[in-house]
């Protein structure tokens, strides 16, 4: 038996969905037109303070550590003049800092100072040494004594420490004789 409750609604649902469709193209076809652009900025900032590395550093550091070691040649237990120069990661000490700064490096107290002089120490004996800022062992630099760098450019600044120890007619005992200089670099 044939029932028309049926056939209206596979009727009905058939116009629902037209219905629907038609909709939806509608809609489709109403979307708002972008003819108008608006256009703005974004503002960026950077703040760069005037800095200096030591020896190659890839960042500016509080304690840079070690600069390098002064090695005197081993000697007898009486001598003259042995002379050293500085030796860091890169040669000689090397400091870059931003142009237009004028860095000093102070060469500070060693650990085994006396009467105002450096003396390398092991155990209880010691024997005097002196710093020099050229080669010919000139020009002496004293403790607490600061260093002009003259004006920094974007090229590293070579800064030649050279070291000078003499026995002046003691003999002394055996032994490794070392001490440790404070360095303060300042721009």
């Amino acid at each position: 038996m044939f029932s028309w409750s049926c056939l209206m609604s596979r009727s009905m649902i058939l116009a629902a969905r037209s219905c629907a469709l038609a909709t939806v193209i509608v809609l489709l076809g109403a979307a708002p037109a972008r003819a108008d652009t608006s256009s703005g900025t974004i503002a960026l900032a950077l703040t760069v303070t005037n800095a200096c590395v030591v020896n190659g550093a890839g960042a500016v550091q509080s304690n840079v550590g070690s600069l390098g070691t002064i090695r005197f040649t081993d000697q007898p237990g009486i001598f003259g003049n042995v002379d050293g120069q500085l030796v860091g990661s890169l040669g000689t000490l090397q400091v870059l800092c931003s142009p237009g700064v004028t860095p000093a490096l102070t060469i500070g107290a060693g650990a085994n100072d006396a009467a105002g002089k450096h003396h390398l120490a092991s155990g209880g004996n010691t024997v005097a040494y002196r710093l020099f800022s050229d080669s010919a062992r000139t020009s002496e630099i004293t403790i607490g004594q600061q260093l002009a760098l003259g004006t920094a450019t974007t090229t590293a600044i070579s800064v030649p420490i050279y070291a000078r120890v003499n026995s002046a007619g003691a003999v002394l005992p055996a032994g490794s004789y070392a001490d440790t200089v404070q360095v303060t670099l300042s721009w």
